[in-house]
């Protein structure tokens, strides 16, 4: 029994966080009943958004400190680095060699980490996504038919569209986004995932088509994809299965793609060395750091 005046170490935690947390969710719930401008005046809204995370900047690092918070982690290095890498050499063949994995790879670091430090959605996915992948290309074959020079004109690009953000950020242009539905979300997820398959099932069909592939190599590349992709989408479905514990079964699911790519990645392995002539293209790394 909890003697009174003497409460336990258990509540007086709970008392201080709730004391802690009350003015921020005041603060919420008076915010989320006043109307949202599309504009304001300059840095209103960026001073606003730093005067309430500086106070918890702290917290919300060590909060994370646990075991949970690493398994996020490792997760969340896998979903950016695959799309890293995989993006990296398609845009390497698309762009004749002028971009690669590590151009992609050094920059979804940096810009990871610097978003992480600097805003207020540290989980959030960094990294290249379709829509990104197509400007890109569409890009390059711009400067190649006006004859200009594909990596300056890329900077340029990348230049003013942070200027453009930055002043939406300033002048709280952002917060049209407040008036968005459900419908936008869903519209933008069918056409990653739509670019996504598109692009999964054209490789495939490419080795079957071409003249140069033998039936060995299109066989393989059928085997490896059905194995990615199946064993990424079995794991993923012990979630609402019976098997296992469910932490367990928790951790299987938000590893399934990591696990999915590994098994496809071993089947390949293990075909090349065991059976003469099954070779598929393999990601070719630069000797030396540079662009």
């Amino acid at each position: 029994l909890i003697q009174p005046g003497n409460p336990s170490n258990s509540l007086k935690k709970k008392t201080r966080l709730m004391s802690t947390a009350a003015p921020v969710l005041e603060e919420a719930s008076n915010d989320a009943d006043r109307p949202i401008p599309v504009f304001e005046p300059f840095g209103v809204g960026v001073k606003r958004d730093f005067s309430r995370r500086l106070p918890h900047y702290l917290s919300d690092i060590t909060d994370g400190l646990n075991a949970q918070s690493l398994a996020t982690t490792l997760y969340l290095f896998f979903a950016c680095l695959a799309p890293a890498i995989g993006f990296g050499g398609l845009l390497d063949v698309a762009t004749k060699g002028q971009m690669g994995v590590i151009e992609m790879t050094l920059s979804t670091a940096f810009c990871g980490v610097l978003y992480a430090l600097t805003a207020p959605q540290p989980a959030q996915l960094i990294g290249p996504m379709g829509p990104n992948l197509a400007f890109t290309i569409s890009l390059f074959q711009l400067s190649e038919s006006m004859s200009v020079p594909f990596l300056p004109l890329y900077a340029w690009t990348g230049t003013w569209t942070a200027g453009m953000l930055m002043a939406a950020a300033l002048t709280s242009t952002s917060n049209i986004v407040a008036k968005l539905t459900r419908f936008t979300d869903e519209i933008f997820s069918v056409l990653i995932s739509t670019i996504f398959l598109f692009a999964a099932i054209t490789d495939v069909t490419k080795t079957f088509t071409s003249p140069l592939t033998t039936a060995t190599k299109a066989l393989l590349t059928l085997t490896c994809a059905s194995v990615t992709f199946g064993s990424a989408m079995v794991i993923r479905g012990l979630k609402t299965s019976v098997y296992f514990k469910k932490s367990i079964r928790n951790n299987l699911s938000n590893f399934a793609p990591a696990i999915g790519v590994a098994l496809g990645s071993l089947v390949a392995r293990a075909m090349r060395l065991n059976f003469l002539g099954c070779h598929l293209p393999s990601l070719v790394l630069p000797t030396k750091f540079a662009t």
